[in-house]
C-alpha cells in the first residue's frame, strides 16, 4: 500500500450510545457548576454594590448638612471658613481649588466649593440674625 492510500483510509471510531450519554451528563454537569458559580459571583457582586448603594447614600445626607451649615455659620465669610486654617489641604483631600489663600498666607477653605470640611465641624455655630 502507497503512503497516499494510507492516508486516504477511513479512521472510524465506533463510541457506544452510553459513552455518549456519559459524556452529555458530563458536559451539562461542568455547565450546570459554572452557572452556580457565575450565581454566587454575581451575589457577590449585588451585595457589594447594595453597601456601595447605602454608603453613597449617607454620604449624600452627610454633605448636604455640610452644606446647610456652610450657608448658616457664622464663620463663613465670603464663602470661606474663617474659623480653620489648612497647612496642607492635600494631605487632607481638599481640593486645590477649594483653597484661598489669604493676604497673610493662610490656607482657608472655600466651604462653597468644599462644604465637606462643615460636615463634623466642632467650631459650628449658627449666624446672629
Amino acid at each position: 500500500m502507497s503512503t497516499t492510500e494510507e492516508t486516504l483510509k477511513p479512521n472510524i471510531v465506533l463510541i457506544s450510545a452510553s459513552d455518549l450519554e456519559n459524556e452529555i451528563k458530563q458536559l451539562e454537569d461542568k455547565i450546570k457548576q459554572i452557572n452556580n458559580n457565575n450565581n454566587i459571583e454575581f451575589e457577590k457582586i449585588k451585595s457589594e454594590l447594595d453597601k456601595l448603594h447605602t454608603i453613597t447614600g449617607w454620604l449624600n445626607i452627610a454633605k448636604s448638612q455640610g452644606i446647610w451649615k456652610s450657608k448658616t455659620c457664622r464663620y463663613v465669610n465670603n464663602d470661606s471658613c474663617s474659623a480653620w486654617s489648612i497647612s496642607e489641604p492635600e494631605k487632607l483631600g481638599i481640593p486645590q481649588d477649594a483653597i484661598f489663600v489669604t493676604e497673610n498666607g493662610s490656607k482657608k477653605v472655600v466651604v462653597a466649593k468644599f462644604p465637606e470640611l462643615c460636615i463634623t465641624c466642632p467650631l459650628y455655630e449658627p449666624k446672629k440674625i
